[in-house]
This record gives C-alpha cells, structure tokens and sequence, in this order.
C-alpha cells in the first residue's frame, strides 16, 4: 500500500513506510500439517503520534477487524502519522515535512498471537514484507527517516526459547545516496519444539520520520518490544506440541 505524499520542491521532507502481507503469515512445525492446532490471545493494534506525550492508536482482540489510526498536522504543520492493518495486511506511514516545528513523526501496527497444536520437529514462523524510506534534507544533519519490521517468537514452555528476526532501513543526511532506501523479503524465526508450553509471537511494523533538526532518533528494538505488552504472562503449561498452518 503506497501513501506517498511528497513535499514541495526544495522543501526538506522525511518519509517511511512499511508494509506487511499477512496473507503470507505461516507457521509450520515438523512434519505434521494443520495437527490439531489451536490459535489463542490473537490481537491486532495501531498507533501513531506526532511526537507529543500521548499518541492515538486502537485495538481488536482479533485478525480481521479493520484498524485504522490518523493523524495529520493542522495548518502550516505537514505531518501525516496514518496506521491501518485488514485481514490481509498491516501497514505503516510517516511523513514529515514540517521542519520548524521540532515534531517527529512515529507509526506502528502489529499484531500478536500465540497457539498450541500436536506434532514433533521445530517450529517456523514466518511472513514477508516490503518497506521504503525518503529523505531530502534540511538545513540540519539530524533529520532521519527510518523503518524496521519485527517479528518475535517466544516459547513459554521454554523460557530460554525466545527468537526474532529484523530488517532495518536508516537514512539521514549523511547517507542520503549511499545506502538503500527499499527493502523487501521475508522474515523467519525456527524454535525447536522442545517443550510443553504455548508458543507465542508479535508481528511489527514500524515508520519514523523527523526533519526538525532536533537530535531524536528511533528508539532502540528492546525499548518497542517491551515497551507494550508483548504476551500475557502466566499460561498454562501443556504437553509438547508441534503444528502446521498457513493463515
């Protein structure tokens, strides 16, 4: 899904966009295909904020449920924070183009879920993705546009089994002609189903944009990943598992 609003001709502008298809969202494990697997907790949100305390966002306790959050800027202020995720897709969008103002512009969606199911042999998530970041800088060396997608799979039989895999993609003034500014691909993350737990995972998909010219930069992984609840704490322990489903 492209939003793509540019700025004006010589205006400083900083854009990022990520997609996820999750209509390529699988989950397969050992030899087994679709054996008895039951899906819990699933949920999807999204978030935006133009960089003030308290952002904008809505959430389901589903994957089918349409979300959308948007956020623009009022008068002189072109910034544009818009979320949205379907049954097919989770999408995110920054722009800005408001350099005077000091404002960043964050965008997230993502979705969680955990399962159980019956089998043996690891255990594979994966999902594909495409995103793509733009920047025509200002006057100063801090304006950045950033995005990264994030997939997580913990295993709470297992505390010691918790993997992710991430794509980034970084530009700032420095940078602009010398380092890509698309991606697209898969990410994957194998477990191997060794315990008598649920097995769990979060989905991420994340859109900075800043040309304010004030030193913020996109926080750390650890800090988005843990900062909302990933998974509920306290499940019941089962009997090892191992399934196959495609989504």
């Amino acid at each position: 899904m492209a939003f793509n609003h540019g700025a004006a001709a010589g205006s400083a502008s900083s854009t990022a966009e990520v997609s996820v298809d999750w209509r390529s969202f699988r989950v397969t494990s050992g030899t087994d295909v679709n054996a008895g697997i039951a899906w819990y907790d699933r949920s999807s949100r999204v978030d935006t904020r133009l960089d003030t305390p308290y952002g904008d966002g809505t959430y389901s306790s589903d994957w089918v449920t349409p979300l959308t959050s948007l956020q623009t800027g009022s008068g002189i202020r072109s910034l544009i924070s818009k979320a949205d995720v379907d049954p097919d897709l989770l999408h995110a969008y920054s722009q800005d183009s408001d350099p005077a103002y000091g404002d960043a512009v964050t965008t997230e969606s993502y979705r969680t879920g955990s399962f159980t199911g019956s089998g043996t042999g690891a255990t594979t998530f994966s999902v594909d993705y495409s995103m793509s970041i733009g920047l025509v800088p200002g006057s100063e060396m801090n304006d950045v546009a950033a995005a990264w997608v994030l997939l997580v799979v913990n295993d709470f039989g297992d505390p010691n089994q918790a993997m992710s895999s991430r794509k980034d993609l970084f530009l700032n003034a420095n940078l602009v002609g010398q380092v890509p500014t698309q991606a697209s691909g898969t990410l994957s993350v194998t477990l191997p189903t060794t315990s008598i737990g649920r097995i769990s995972f979060k989905v991420t998909s994340h859109a900075y944009a800043n040309v304010s010219g004030v030193s913020q930069v996109p926080l750390p992984a650890s800090a988005w990943l843990f900062g909302s609840a990933l998974l509920a704490p306290g499940w019941l322990r089962l009997r090892q598992r191992s399934t196959s489903v495609r989504i």
